[in-house]
């Protein structure tokens, strides 16, 4: 899985690019964005790492309808479920 490390002296302007980072990639059809993990920095700086995948639809995929195409099929019952005969009236006395 692809993954987009932000690593830096200064933890904020860190914070502030991945924010930056994050806004794009949501605003994109494309991509999807994981949730941002904080690790630890040796000299005390800001780290941080998402996850970055790839959706399968263009950007120029979302402009346009998608096309469905479907069969219907009708399944008759096997067995049709028996009538009962109707009541005959009976004749005027």
């Amino acid at each position: 899985m692809p993954q987009v490390r932000v690593m830096g002296d200064d933890p904020d302007h860190v914070e502030q690019v991945v924010a930056l980072l994050l806004a794009l990639i949501d605003a994109s059809p494309a991509l999807t964005a994981g949730d941002p993990t904080r690790l630890r920095h040796r000299s005390g700086g800001g780290r941080i790492v998402f996850d970055a995948n790839a959706t399968g639809r263009a950007a120029t995929s979302a402009a346009q309808p998608e096309r469905v195409r479907a069969q219907r099929i009708d399944n008759q019952p096997a067995n049709r479920p028996r009538r009962t005969p109707r009541r005959r009236e009976l004749p005027p006395a």
